[in-house]
């Protein structure tokens, strides 16, 4: 009689033991699911805005850096052709379709900002375009022209380099809310692993606590599996994004810095050379018949003609010159000097020989030619847009008066 009660009473803790056993894993597991559930939506999410806002932020980098509207603008005011008014339509049409799309994205105050800075100065090359247009059909001069539709487009790359940065910023804010939640599950499996001894400890004989034990190991493997794919991700998200600023900034072909870095970084030396109070001189160098050339050689050749232009010019340049392809074969140089009167006559001949020296190795009976105008500071202007300017219409007095020469400064 007293066995079958000790019986009853024993078999009655048990499945007391074992139904808070049931119990504990229940929530154990629903916790675990709710916080991994947080974490897979929280990285789907970051992955959709991460992968938008790369693909907004290059296409915005296209839109205005070389071969985008500011470039094509001031090449169809300093042009005034046709192709290349359809050409700046067709861009500012692009650049307002993708300033459209990246304003849809979760932005800060910051980028809204930004964005809106970029935004007013495409609707000031909007107006001026057709400023612009009337005053070529007027037969308005060039220098007019320039003076009356010309923008200053530095606060719009300025708030572009702030998109780049704001961009990089979500990323970490995105990484340190992703370990948060990644420590919070951690957390609680190991909280669960500490409390499972006792419960199992109480009911050792039921094989399905051993089974669900394995589980949450298993789940903290692929939990931790999930963050290092996470940093990697993000890690390659940045690389991809340093690269495109790079390309931003450079040439494609010649692999020389683009017109969008030469005026950055011209505007950085001019502001040097006038703390300094030195001089520098601007070239502007041209490739004499580089059409003649494509259509003689094939464009294949042509292109390896502009590379090897821009090897050469890099070759005879000093430390803290600086070169740039601002146009189709058009090359920008900006020269520090002590004495411009001395040193830049030289430095320009001395192109003009390296010029003209054989391109053999590309094509046989290939000769090219280049025409060289230049501008000096302070004697011909003292802004990076004037010595432009003017080094470029003294190329063409180059061109006009028989190609392959230098034209530094008036009689």
């Amino acid at each position: 009689m007293e066995g079958r009660l000790f019986r009853k009473r024993f078999s009655r803790r048990i499945t007391i033991l074992a139904v808070s056993l049931s119990i504990v894993i229940l929530l154990m597991g629903g916790l675990l699911l709710f916080l991994s559930s947080g974490v897979r939506d929280a990285w789907n999410a970051y992955s959709y805005t991460s992968e938008s806002r790369a693909t907004a932020l290059s296409e915005l980098h296209r839109a205005i850096g070389y071969g985008g509207f500011i470039h094509n603008f001031k090449n169809y005011v300093l042009r005034q052709d046709q192709i290349l008014l359809d050409r700046l339509r067709g861009d500012i049409d692009k650049s307002t379709q993708v300033i459209t799309h990246y304003s849809a994205l979760e932005l800060n105050s910051k980028e809204n900002q930004a964005l809106l800075v970029i935004r007013q100065t495409l609707q000031m090359y909007r107006d001026n375009l057709h400023v612009a247009e009337l005053a070529v059909h007027r037969g308005t001069s060039t220098q007019q022209i320039d003076k009356q539709v010309r923008i200053d487009d530095t606060q719009a790359l300025a708030a572009l380099a702030v998109l780049q940065r704001e961009n990089n910023r979500f990323h970490e804010v995105v990484k340190r809310d992703m370990n948060k939640q990644i420590t919070n599950l951690i957390n609680a499996l190991l909280v669960g692993l500490l409390a499972m001894p006792f419960v199992v400890l109480a009911a050792y004989h039921y094989h399905d606590v051993m089974n669900r034990f394995l589980m949450l190991l298993l789940e903290k493997k692929q939990v931790q599996q999930a963050l290092e794919d996470t940093t990697a991700e993000v890690e390659e998200a940045q690389q991809q994004q340093r690269a495109m600023a790079y390309e931003a900034h450079h040439c494609e072909l010649t692999r020389v810095p683009n017109r969008k870095a030469f005026m950055t970084t011209g505007h950085e030396i001019m502001q040097d050379a006038a703390s300094r109070k030195g001089c520098l001189t601007v070239l502007f160098v041209d490739v004499d018949d580089f059409k003649m050339i494509n259509d003689t050689y094939g464009h294949e050749i042509g292109d390896k003609v502009l590379v090897e232009v821009a090897s050469r010019l890099s070759v005879a340049l000093r430390d803290g010159d600086f070169v740039a392809r601002i146009g189709g074969d058009e090359f920008a140089m900006i020269i520090r000097c002590n004495d411009s009167a001395t040193c830049a006559p030289g430095l320009a001949e001395r192109l003009l020989d390296v010029m003209n020296e054989s391109y053999a190795d590309i094509a046989d009976d290939l000769e090219v030619s280049c025409s060289v105008g230049g501008a000096n500071c302070p004697q011909d202007g003292e802004d990076l847009e004037t010595l432009v300017r003017v080094a470029d219409e003294r190329m063409y007095r180059v061109k006009k008066s028989g190609k392959n020469g230098v034209y530094l400064h008036e009689a």
